[in-house]
């Protein structure tokens, strides 16, 4: 990362927490706004499309913060590491260009957790940089809903000494109960999730309705094929069909759903249906367990 910007992001002053806390305060409408067009055309896998639109206007605006961004999404959706680098310098020159953009900054945040090695002592500088990415993207916009969720899983995963855990993880989610109970309910599932309360984390996110935040669509699939799988292990067959049933139901358009039914109808030795839900998968997305 530029000397600039790692000093831009690296310190802590105390008027980001006043900033944050008048935004709390003063946050009246919801973050289930339209998204930008070029991220929810990566989240819906329109790759060769979303590629030719940043390509056209970063050419005509080699700082467009939104085609800056969007290259960043795209490298990550792909799963393209050998373009780490670029996603980075990307993200970089965005928050450079417009150090006020909480896209720019959430951006940031996510080129440096794909580069991260690890929650690691080698890896401080890169972590704390990445958590001052994602609470500057969140402050900047309070209504950054995918920027919220990218500082959630941050304070998921690292450790309690890096300012993490799940206390501040349910405040975080807690800001934004009155505007958005629906995004709130996911976060404290997922909150749930990760401190190995099953039934509550499935009681929140079955009470969610997501249909207007559908940046989150990844987070919302995870955790409803995790919560199905585990009642799939220990043969709680009908419990695992109807959570496998809702994720089809809510998210069509992913394979998920018919392929997890398909597991629990070969489970319980019902080959033809097994087979029926495994053609039903194929038919939405074509993969080598399909």
């Amino acid at each position: 990362m530029g000397a600039r910007t790692a000093a831009r992001i690296g310190t802590r002053p105390a008027t980001w927490l006043a900033a944050a806390l008048i935004a709390c305060a003063t946050l009246g409408e919801s973050l289930a706004a339209p998204a930008y067009p070029l991220a929810q055309m990566v989240q819906q896998k329109r790759y060769p499309e979303a590629a030719r639109l940043v390509a056209e206007r970063l050419a005509h605006d080699p700082r467009d913060p939104q085609a800056l961004s969007a290259t960043v999404d795209l490298i990550l959706a792909q799963g393209q590491t050998g373009r780490l680098g670029e996603a980075r310098s990307a993200a970089e020159r965005c928050v450079q260009a417009h150090p006020d953009s909480s896209l720019c900054f959430e951006a940031l945040g996510n080129a440096l957790e794909a580069t991260a090695s690890g929650w690691l002592v080698t890896s401080l500088g890169n972590t704390r940089a990445m958590r001052d990415a994602f609470e500057r993207a969140v402050v900047l916009d309070p209504g950054n809903y995918r920027a919220r969720m990218s500082l959630l899983r941050f304070y998921l995963r690292a450790p309690f000494f890096l300012g993490a855990g799940t206390v501040r993880a349910r405040e975080l989610a807690m800001e934004v109960r009155r505007t958005d109970p629906d995004l709130t309910r996911l976060m404290l599932a997922l909150c749930a999730h990760s401190e190995e309360r099953p039934q509550d984390a499935e009681e929140y996110v079955l009470a969610a309705d997501l249909r207007d935040y559908p940046l989150v669509s990844e987070q919302h699939q995870q955790l409803l094929e995790a919560l199905a799988a585990a009642h799939l292990e220990v043969k709680r067959y009908a419990d695992s069909a109807r959570l496998y049933g809702e994720l089809q139901r809510r998210l069509p358009a992913s394979e998920a759903g018919n392929y997890g039914l398909a597991q629990v109808a070969r489970a319980q030795g019902r080959l033809a249906d097994a087979a029926l839900f495994l053609e039903r998968a194929a038919a939405i997305a074509a993969r080598p367990y399909v």
